[in-house]
């Protein structure tokens, strides 16, 4: 079923069919443990929610149609008489439309609520899954990673620890308001619009190696940009001896030394190799004793299957344990784990 043979009128029916799990071979068996043993037991209620949550919004649907048959009945009526009532049905179809799936919505967030943060037990008890925390939007813009906005908006939040490094992940929309000159012939008219100059993940770790600087590690901006600034927003350009490095990355920080001692030439290949692997968009920062890394993705890394889908939650357990490896192997990848340093 999808939203349009909803819309028609197909049979809502509950959907039961065998579950299979997606995953590398060697998480396979630890994974179906976990779901049969905590998830499945509760996806036969679930799925009857689901079903019963669509048919409140059928019958929401319903009523709203005939509503707005009225409203735009009362609009001809109201121009034969010249009033000017064309605006109701619009304006009923925006509400009515908003309400008759306020049902699926409230499934939804219930999923949320009760069954994501069961998954995210399957990687330690320590982990929670919410979204109302946030990180700290004050500190995220002081760690100067991050562009010119006006606007954020934080999705799913996860905290938890990973072979003794503690993990944030906070999922961050930004948005800037821009004028801009349309020409409609010979007239110029300035409009406005809102652009995305942010959309992925922030992930925060903690570290064995202590720094008290600030280090920031910005995607090269472009040969005019690095010959006009030795600078970032207060911080020094840093001259590292890796030249691929540097031609990937630009470097600013408070203090040199430091710098040079954190991103020595071990730690700047793993950065490289982790940049391949989130296809180069990795930017990062040390500030306040923690690793900040800026991660941008276009959609949301923990999602929801469609509504139209059975609830029984193996989609959703699969993805969230590739999503949560591929943040795991940043810790591996750069060693944070070991005492021995980055």
């Amino acid at each position: 079923m999808n939203i349009f043979s909803f819309i028609l009128g197909s049979p809502i029916k509950a959907q039961r069919q065998a579950v299979t799990l997606l995953a590398e071979p060697s998480d396979k068996a630890s994974l179906q443990h976990y779901y049969d043993t905590h998830l499945a037991p509760l996806a036969a209620r679930y799925e009857t929610k689901r079903v019963n949550s669509l048919k409140a919004t059928r019958k929401r649907l319903s009523l709203s149609l005939v509503i707005v048959a009225g409203l735009a009945l009362l609009a001809l009526l109201g121009h034969s008489r010249g009033i000017m009532l064309f605006p109701l049905p619009l304006i009923g179809l925006l509400v009515l439309g908003f309400w008759s799936f306020e049902p699926t919505r409230q499934f939804t967030r219930q999923v949320q609520r009760d069954i994501y943060p069961i998954m995210f037990k399957y990687f330690g008890e320590d982990f929670i899954y919410n979204r109302e925390i946030r990180l700290d939007m004050n500190r995220l813009t002081a760690a100067k990673v991050l562009p010119d906005y006006d606007k954020a908006s934080f999705g799913d939040y996860i905290q938890g620890q990973y072979k003794g490094v503690d993990l944030v992940v906070n999922e961050l929309t930004l948005t800037k308001d821009v004028r801009v000159d349309e020409w409609h012939g010979n007239k110029r008219r300035t409009v406005t619009r809102t652009e995305t100059p942010f959309r992925g993940t922030v992930v925060e770790l903690s570290s064995h190696k202590r720094f008290v600087g600030h280090t920031v590690v910005l995607k090269d901006r472009g040969g005019l940009a690095n010959f006009l600034s030795d600078s970032h927003s207060g911080l020094q350009r840093v001259k590292l001896e890796d030249p691929l490095f540097e031609k990937e990355f630009d470097v600013f920080s408070t203090d040199q030394i430091e710098a040079r001692y954190l991103l020595n030439t071990a730690f700047m290949e793993r950065l490289q190799q982790l940049a391949r692997y989130f296809d180069d968009d990795i930017q990062c920062a040390f500030f306040l004793n923690r690793l900040l890394l800026f991660l941008p993705n276009r959609r949301s890394r923990f999602q929801n299957r469609s509504i139209f889908d059975s609830a029984n939650f193996s989609a959703e357990f699969s993805q969230l344990n590739r999503e949560m490896k591929q943040l795991f192997a940043i810790i591996e990848v750069l060693k944070l784990n070991e005492h021995t340093g980055l």
